[in-house]
């Protein structure tokens, strides 16, 4: 379904946490619970830690995960202006993850803005002499001027020395042209700005390799023009990196409760809740006639008795407020047990079966905000009634 945003222009929203210093571990229960096994499923590399499913970040990363569930889009072009580009996008369902989210979805949540391509080759056991610059998604998106500004190492490099470089000034300019400029440091090149706004994207980046332009591998991602709109699909290693090389907030320490009951859109107005989002808080009441929830148990034996009867509501019945800034706007509420990377969902409930089956969802980050969590839904884990649930903290 299309997916619009209502945009807040000229705000400064400030986001709202939800914490704790109360840790409920789930090593701590009693040795009979510890022995049932969860009945439902993660849809990734997990592991089964005292009868609950957590996802094991050594192992998971986004060429694991599942396809979108469910066709979308995000409509984020009144930032072209000011980024320069168009973030916005639709993708399908069935459209692999790395398809369909970019690095700026994953700026605030993980260590990939300051790093290396080299960092991510290396950590990917993969060697860059193997790969063209056309592997590199950021590369079509440059122009001679936000290359040289980019790589540091290339300033003082005259246009001879890089192969790629003469040969953009001879395909848009002309072979006498480059000839002229072959001895001329790149550092000046780039004041003109007939030369400046030659695109890469005109050669053809195949025939060339990575080391073909000088400290290109060195260079921090956050540094090259439109790096944001990037897909995660055009970082060569990217898609098979472990969660826990990259994501800068993946703990595990949190509370957790039973899943007691599974209800459908037939509940109404429920108010005691465990949901909402990091605008408004995790205890926003679904003060509709259509509340679609899971109902929690909190036994002694898992330490939260404070949870006994409370709802986490369905994301497919209840939107909220969400988002920040100029991007604010609303998303499906849900909680963000694993850090602000991003948020989980109750996308829909079985009653007959007592199934309760979860999503995830991205938000792209700009210098002027953050939109609400709806790069998604993707497959996250499948509960039943009786499992153990992850919360998070609170």
């Amino acid at each position: 379904m299309a997916i619009l945003l209502s945009w807040l222009s000229h705000s400064l929203v400030l986001l709202l946490a939800c914490a704790s210093s109360s840790f409920t571990m789930v090593e701590a229960m009693s040795p009979k619970v510890a022995q049932a096994a969860p009945r439902g499923e993660m849809y990734g590399p997990s592991y089964d830690s005292g009868g609950v499913l957590l996802p094991d970040w050594e192992r998971f990363t986004f060429r694991l995960m599942p396809a979108a569930s469910r066709s979308g889009s995000i409509d984020l072009s009144v930032l072209v202006g000011t980024l320069g580009y168009d973030p916005s996008r639709t993708w399908s369902a069935g459209e692999p993850i790395a398809a369909i989210v970019m690095l700026g979805d994953l700026a605030g949540a993980t260590n990939l803005p300051t790093r290396s391509l080299k960092s991510i080759l290396e950590a990917a056991d993969l060697s860059a002499s193997s790969l063209s610059l056309a592997d590199f998604g950021v590369i079509e998106n440059q122009t001679l001027k936000t290359l040289v500004d980019a790589v540091p190492n290339l300033v003082d490099l005259s246009l001879g020395e890089v192969a790629p470089l003469y040969d953009l000034v001879e395909t848009e300019l002309g072979r006498a042209r480059a000839s002229l400029l072959r001895d001329s440091a790149l550092g000046n090149l780039i004041a003109d700005d007939r030369l400046a706004d030659l695109p890469l994207d005109s050669l053809n980046l195949a025939q060339y390799r990575l080391n073909s332009l000088p400290g290109l591998l060195d260079a921090p991602l956050e540094q090259f023009s439109q790096w944001g709109e990037t897909l995660i699909g055009a970082i060569p290693g990217l898609a098979d990196l472990p969660f826990a090389n990259f994501f800068t907030d993946l703990g595990t320490s949190g509370t957790f409760a039973l899943i007691d009951v599974v209800f459908g859109e037939k509940e109404a107005f429920r108010l005691n809740t465990v949901t909402g989002s990091d605008r408004v808080g995790f205890d926003y009441p679904c003060n509709q006639d259509n509340c679609a929830h899971i109902e929690l148990a909190g036994p002694n034996w898992l330490g939260a008795t404070f949870l006994q009867g409370k709802q986490w509501i369905s994301g497919n019945s209840q939107w909220i407020p969400g988002g920040s800034g100029c991007l604010a706007g609303k998303e499906p509420t849900g909680r963000h047990p694993f850090g602000k990377g991003f948020k989980v969902v109750l996308i829909d409930t079985d009653e007959a079966s007592g199934l309760a089956e979860f999503g995830i969802y991205f938000r792209f980050s700009s210098f002027c905000g953050q939109t609400p969590y709806i790069i998604g839904p993707f497959p996250w884990i499948s509960q039943y009634e009786e499992d153990i649930i992850f919360l998070g903290v609170f």
